[in-house]
């Protein structure tokens, strides 16, 4: 799962595992997105901010990027879930 990955979390065991250790990667004291570790950053999410909140937009898109840039990404089907799609404004870009 790219979330887990670009968050620096392990992949092994249960969802139940795997979203507290999610959701236990605390934001950096710098207020910067990510850290740099072993080569690879570690995102460092807001996650009782808003989706709109800088770090997160900056995670959103890096992580639309890679899925994008991604040349072994396929379909993927979900029984139970949802796919939502969005769009938010670049600042860089207006």
């Amino acid at each position: 799962m790219i979330f887990f990955q670009m968050c620096g979390v392990e992949e092994l065991g249960s969802r139940g595992k795997h979203t507290n250790d999610l959701c236990g990667v605390a934001p950096l004291e710098t207020g910067a997105s990510f850290e740099v570790v072993k080569g690879k950053e570690v995102w460092h999410l807001m996650w009782k901010g808003k989706i709109d909140n800088g770090v997160n937009v900056q995670f959103i898109k890096a992580a639309a990027d890679h899925i994008w840039e991604n040349k072994e990404v396929s379909i993927y089907r979900f029984p139970s879930a949802y796919i939502l799609i969005f769009c938010i404004e670049d600042p860089e870009r207006s």
